[in-house]
């Protein structure tokens, strides 16, 4: 069948996951449709959460034991899954009303339109002073912290969103893609010490297989923005680690990380790489 399992590491961010949890768990049609949370460390702080969701139906949950980072997370998830497709989402993002009956259905819509070699990013709705405006996300004030956040307004204002349409800004998260290409390409690669950058080589590596990105305006996301990371008191040393990933990232492909939203590809400009060079899709 074409099922779905969400995959969704979380680290040190309690009240993200509660809130995650909630709306995956309240607005899923199909129970065939799971859910995987990881715990990357820190499990007691989470503890509390992942209890109150021990009887939902089809939701799983994997300790660590210890932080591991999360290219080994949500790998260690892809691995554990036994549906078809898989959802990579972070836990500070909220999901629409029957989320897994649209996400289903525009991941076929997409292969049907692109062929098998295919990964479909949900829209995002963002707070209007938080997010990333890079991405050209719609905003609505419905909240910047799970604790002011406006739950039930979300659910009713999440469908105004529709459109039934795909764009070409689909190389970024929350991500859906088959289970069998995800681990074809190895995955996150663990080399990197940091949450980020690692996304660039993942999506870089698809895209120089030929796969194709789209962004859905009929699937709808609540996302905070960083709030594990980049918001909090880890956050110097977050920089630090992003600083080496981009070192580690012109290491391993001898060319410095490219990402334009609006053009949609990692390949730099010149297409060169270290040893091999491929056609550019332009500015």
């Amino acid at each position: 069948m074409n099922n779905v399992t969400i995959v969704l590491p979380t680290y040190r961010n309690p009240k993200c996951l509660d809130l995650c949890l909630r709306s995956a768990v309240e607005n899923r049609v199909d129970a065939n449709n799971k859910i995987i949370v990881i715990v990357d460390g820190y499990l007691d702080e989470s503890k509390s959460v992942l209890e109150k969701y021990s009887t939902a139906p089809a939701l799983f949950f994997i300790d660590n034991g210890t932080n591991r980072g999360m290219q080994y997370s949500q790998n260690i998830g892809v691995m554990s899954a036994d549906t078809k497709y898989v959802c990579i989402v972070n836990d500070d993002n909220v999901f629409g009303k029957e989320w897994d009956k649209r996400m289903m259905e525009e991941i076929i819509r997409l292969e049907d339109e692109y062929g098998d070699k295919a990964v479909l990013t949900p829209n995002q709705i963002e707070p209007p002073t938080g997010g990333h405006s890079m991405f050209g996300f719609p905003t609505e004030a419905l909240g910047e912290s799970p604790e002011s956040f406006q739950y039930d307004k979300w659910i009713a204002t999440e469908p105004t969103y529709d459109k039934k349409e795909f764009t070409n800004d689909g190389q970024i998260y929350p991500f859906v893609m088959k289970k069998k290409w995800y681990l074809a390409v190895g995955g996150f690669d663990t080399f990197y010490n940091s949450p980020n950058i690692c996304d660039w080589d993942f999506f870089l590596k698809l895209e120089l297989l030929g796969f194709t990105f789209k962004r859905s305006h009929y699937l709808h996301l609540y996302h905070f923005g960083s709030v594990a990371t980049k918001k909090n008191a880890e956050s110097a040393t977050f920089k630090e680690k992003e600083a080496r990933a981009f070192q580690t990232y012109y290491f391993k492909w001898g060319a410095q990380p490219y990402n334009k939203p609006g053009v949609n590809s990692k390949i730099p400009p010149d297409g060169v790489f270290r040893g091999f060079s491929v056609p550019p899709k332009g500015d």
